[in-house]
């Protein structure tokens, strides 16, 4: 009889660790899933896919279909070419430049500078800025 219990109480304990264990595993699963969709839609999002819906509602700009055809940073004559930076920015940050030597460099030392940029909006006549060293330039688009 003695054996009988000890016996019942092993197989016993053993169907409660593997329950905890089955319980554990299934939740680490559904957290797993979560972190993952999670992890995708902020792909999306940093990439562009969902566009820039503001308070609008509804689909919006697509930052991703703005191609920069000019983008020269610097003064006096002493510039560098900044499209691939200033096409990353307006992706990365729907239609924002920050103006400053990150986008490619120091090419006027000591001087202040100016970032001009000409863009286009899917199919739309090209548009064209400029703005300071330090400011914030913002593209604007017709969709």
């Amino acid at each position: 009889m003695k054996f009988a219990n000890q016996t019942i109480m092993r197989v016993a304990a053993a169907i409660a660790l593997t329950a905890a264990a089955t319980s554990a595993f299934a939740q680490n699963g559904d957290e797993r899933r979560a972190y993952g969709a999670g992890y995708e839609a902020g792909q999306r999002d940093a990439q562009g896919d969902r566009g820039d819906r503001g308070d609008r509602g509804g689909r919006g700009p697509r930052w991703d279909r703005v191609r920069i055809v000019e983008a020269e940073y610097g003064a006096r004559g002493r510039m560098c070419d900044a499209r691939r930076a200033v096409q990353r920015e307006v992706v990365r940050n729907r239609g924002a430049i920050h103006v400053d030597n990150n986008l490619c460099g120091d090419p006027a030392g000591g001087q202040p500078k100016r970032l001009r940029v000409v863009y286009r909006c899917h199919d739309t006549a090209p548009g064209r800025v400029v703005a300071r060293e330090n400011e914030t330039l913002r593209l604007t688009c017709r969709w």
